[in-house]
């Protein structure tokens, strides 16, 4: 009997199984209060300092408008969470891309007074498609990037392309 039941929670269990769709997270910790992070997330004056594109637009607001690119758009979204100072959720698409949108979340975590973690987490893929690949080698550059401006009030030294 205790085999029969097993067998039919085992073949249960398998016939519900989703397969697991692929996920962004990184935390990094930051020598900074968690006002001065939220203030990086949120100021274009910093975003620009530390994003791979300028701010393009930014509506700090439930329903708002986030997009970067400097004179064109080339990442868009809407922010569809604000909790001042803690989290930060946005859509996320490249411009010109068939990849479906997807959603970043920034979650800050004070660790006293004069320190906290950054989450980075990208969700709502579908497959390992061109976004994903993409935002999987950009987001641990931003994260350090932006590390680096609030801890030295310098962005990274980016490499210069040599001239021929």
């Amino acid at each position: 009997m205790k085999t029969a039941i097993f067998a039919f929670l085992a073949s249960s269990a398998l016939l519900s199984v989703e397969p697991m769709k692929p996920e962004f997270h990184y935390t990094i910790f930051i020598a900074k209060p968690a006002k001065d992070v939220w203030s990086a997330l949120t100021e274009k004056k910093t975003i620009d300092q530390y994003y791979m594109a300028p701010v393009h637009t930014l509506e700090l607001k439930k329903g708002g408008k986030i997009s970067y690119g400097g004179g064109s758009e080339l990442i868009t979204g809407t922010i569809t969470e604000l909790e001042e100072p803690k989290s930060l959720v946005h859509t996320f698409k490249f411009a010109g891309s068939d990849d479906p949108e997807t959603r970043v979340a920034y979650k800050i975590e004070p660790i006293g007074d004069s320190m906290c973690s950054l989450t980075i987490s990208h969700t709502g893929f579908k497959a390992e498609d061109q976004t994903f690949a993409d935002v999987t080698g950009g987001w641990p550059v931003i994260a350090s990037s932006l590390k680096t401006v609030l801890e030295t009030g310098h962005g990274l030294p980016w490499p210069k392309k040599k001239e021929p």
